[in-house]
């Protein structure tokens, strides 16, 4: 690899089918680059992907789209790729830790828009978000990070006034409670094993 390299977030999206991280990290090392974050998901029938690369600093965003759609017509895929720049306009503070966030109750129009945008106005980051409904009931995992430690205390409190309003159980959890299942993909597992988060 070059050692004038930069890094670079790629997101990609087809209809599920097995090979595609295969084929899309195959890509990558073909230009001369090596994945070094991958998350990924299946909804619906469709896969989609995000993923942080390094390659050779004089790679276009446009060459490495195209290179991944044009290598693997059979697996349509549609990708976005843009070169990666460290601002961050949401700076937490160093000790401010995750919680996680979980709600369940009864679904209706706009109720993660709500929630979410609840949390944006009081400048509280989401990290990671899962949804899943099962008839009229819904249920949202949120890993969230709050600007500092007060802004967490105040949130439990305005989080049990939000609930009653809503009309929805909101649990408020420490990263530290969860340390040993501390992934959303392990409370995912916990929830389709109905096991309680409360």
């Amino acid at each position: 690899m070059s050692n004038n390299c930069e890094d670079f977030i790629i997101a990609v999206m087809a209809k599920d089918r097995p090979g595609i991280i295969a084929a899309i990290a195959q890509t990558v090392f073909e230009l001369g680059g090596n994945v070094t974050e991958l998350s990924q998901t299946v909804m619906g029938g469709y896969f989609t992907l995000i993923l942080r690369a390094t390659l050779p600093a004089e790679r276009e965003e446009n060459v490495i789209k195209q290179r991944l759609e044009g290598d693997w017509p059979q697996l349509g895929l549609a990708a976005c790729v843009r070169r990666y720049t460290p601002e961050r306009l949401f700076e937490p503070e160093l000790d401010t830790a995750a919680y996680f966030l979980t709600m369940q109750g009864g679904d209706r129009p706009g109720l993660i828009a709500r929630i979410t945008r609840y949390l944006a106005g009081r400048q509280i980051n989401i990290e990671d978000l899962y949804t899943r409904t099962e008839g009229d009931a819904i249920t949202l995992i949120l890993q969230i990070r709050p600007q500092n430690r007060r802004s967490a205390e105040q949130l439990r409190e305005d989080l049990d006034k939000l609930g009653e309003e809503l009309g929805i159980q909101i649990h408020l959890l420490h990263q530290d409670i969860l340390r040993a299942t501390s992934e959303v993909g392990a409370i995912r597992r916990m929830v389709r094993q109905g096991e309680c988060l409360s």
